[in-house]
């Protein structure tokens, strides 16, 4: 094929196919060379551009799949799998309507009754729409028994609703019929604590990290799996080494760069100074919001879960929102933040909670990264909740070093990266407590959480306006849905034994050893 796409290099459908060949290989730089100049010569051949998408997807780069896979279906709206891959990447940029969107587009292409039940699954997912998702999972199964896909975000499911025993069996139907899906083994290892008797499943991800050709991406998540399993063993040294093999292989996968982050930071410094908090602040008094921000793996689903415990509240999750209308205020950054703007984003997120339930007195939020936008939820709900959800910094650094993010997170997960990342959230959060009014954000310290938790559990409670309510102290038995890495703790009695995990890792630290200062 090599030697005929030479011999012709004007033939487009010679450099589609070849370029497809190098996508189906695993080798996606190769792919995009020829895939580009199917496309110069010849602009209307979809496959190309789908092919093109496919393999952008693998190098990392987002933006330019989804343009790649957006013209595909504009030439060939039937083109199933353009419409899936879609779908993922909306969800990766945090674009979950037209991720919902690409999901029903593509189960309505679909010609194979499962997959079409499994891609309209995927649509209520993103929806919320659990239940209904699990019934066209169940059905796919029923037509089609062996289908991986099926198995696997049924298997997520259950997780989510704390069935991990249920969601196991799904994940090992996944792998039966998938065995190299690093996600799966990811899923599977958080569905319990691992012990000696799960060295074979060690040591068939051994054998798949040796014997298969895998990309960063799924590469980097399967390790991610083995480390857990080498943490929960006590094999701290090789745990580490997976882990930072794990980081290093996303940060490529993904083109990280904390200068980003730091820039971002310096751009919302700039923007929510203490004048212009003081004096554009909406009078709004509405008190339904309550934001949990923090690092990641800081304790903010724990948090969370212990106010969406309480007979008057409910819990939303964790919701795009805030970031998007920060992003909106820091590019209007002249007259953005105006009264106007305030009272839109008031109205907009408050119908969002309503849906979340029309009769809760609180709904909670738990997207941590909201730390970004403390300044403008303060404007936007100056009488709303916001809690602060801290943790011992290695601590917080060690959990996240040992979690899959997507790429809309943004962040780096280890190293001296990771670091900088830490750095500038603390300078952000020391900022917001140097603008807004004294004592407008609570701290909540994980540690002071879990050694005193009936002492804590009535300071947020109150702190967030309700009356005491002892459920709270067993947010463990909430049948809630959890949607976060630490779903199998957060299903677990309030307890302290994730405090000082870092000191198992001390002698392999690294650059992570930077964070130490202030930890006693």
């Amino acid at each position: 094929m090599a030697e005929a796409a030479s011999l012709a290099p004007g033939n487009a459908g010679l450099q589609t196919n070849l370029g497809g060949l190098y996508v189906e290989s695993g080798r996606p730089a190769e792919a995009v060379e020829h895939l580009q100049k199917a496309i110069e010569i010849n602009p209307r051949i979809a496959i190309a551009h789908w092919r093109l998408g496919s393999a952008l997807q693998t190098l990392g780069n987002v933006a330019g799949a989804i343009r790649a896979l957006e013209k595909a279906v504009e030439i060939r709206p039937d083109l199933t799998d353009a419409h899936a891959r879609l779908g993922l990447l909306y969800l990766e940029q945090g674009r979950r309507l037209d991720a919902a969107e690409a999901y029903r587009k593509a189960a309505q292409s679909a010609s194979d009754p499962g997959e079409k039940n499994v891609l309209e699954a995927q649509a209520c997912r993103v929806e919320g729409r659990d239940s209904d998702a699990e019934s066209l999972l169940r059905s796919a199964l029923q037509q089609e028994p062996d289908l991986p896909t099926a198995h696997g975000i049924l298997g997520q499911i259950l997780a989510e609703k704390g069935r991990f025993d249920d969601a196991a069996r799904h994940y090992e139907a996944q792998l039966l019929q998938s065995p190299d899906t690093g996600w799966t083994y990811y899923n599977l290892v958080r569905c319990r604590k691992m012990a000696t008797a799960d060295e074979p499943l060690l040591k068939r991800m051994d054998a798949v990290l040796e014997e298969h050709k895998l990309d960063d991406r799924n590469r980097a998540v399967l390790l991610l799996a083995r480390g857990k399993v080498l943490d929960d063993l006590g094999r701290y040294r090789e745990a580490m080494e997976a882990l930072d093999e794990a980081a290093e292989l996303r940060s490529r996968a993904l083109s990280l760069d904390v200068r980003d982050f730091e820039n971002q930071v310096d751009e919302i410094i700039g923007l929510f100074s203490a004048e212009v908090i003081a004096k554009r602040t909406a009078s709004n008094t509405d008190r339904r919001p309550v934001m949990f921000v923090g690092m990641p793996r800081a304790g903010t689903t724990l948090a969370e879960q212990i106010i969406a415990s309480h007979r008057n509240a409910t819990g939303a999750g964790e919701l795009a929102f805030w970031r998007e209308r920060l992003t909106i205020a820091l590019e209007n950054a002249e007259g953005g933040i105006s009264g106007g703007f305030l009272a839109a984003t008031a109205a907009e997120y408050l119908d969002h909670l309503l849906k979340v339930s029309k009769t809760a007195l609180r709904v909670s939020e738990k997207d941590p990264f909201n730390f970004l936008a403390v300044g403008l939820i303060h404007m936007t709900f100056p009488s709303a909740a916001i809690v602060h959800c801290r943790r011992n910094p290695l601590d917080t650094a060690i959990s996240i070093h040992q979690t899959h993010f997507s790429r809309s997170a943004g962040m780096p997960t280890g190293g001296e990266e990771l670091v900088r990342y830490f750095q500038s959230y603390q300078r952000l959060m020391a900022h917001w407590r140097r603008v807004l009014p004294e004592g407008r954000l609570l701290e909540v310290d994980y540690e002071r959480l879990t050694i005193s938790p009936e002492t804590e559990i009535r300071r947020l409670i109150d702190y967030v306006g309700l009356p005491w309510d002892a459920s709270c102290l067993a947010p463990h038995l909430s049948g809630r849905i959890v949607r976060t890495p630490s779903g199998w703790q957060v299903r677990q009695a309030i307890n302290t034994g994730s405090i000082d995990r870092w000191r198992h890792y001390e002698p392999w630290l690294g650059p992570l050893a930077a964070l130490k200062q202030g930890v006693a």
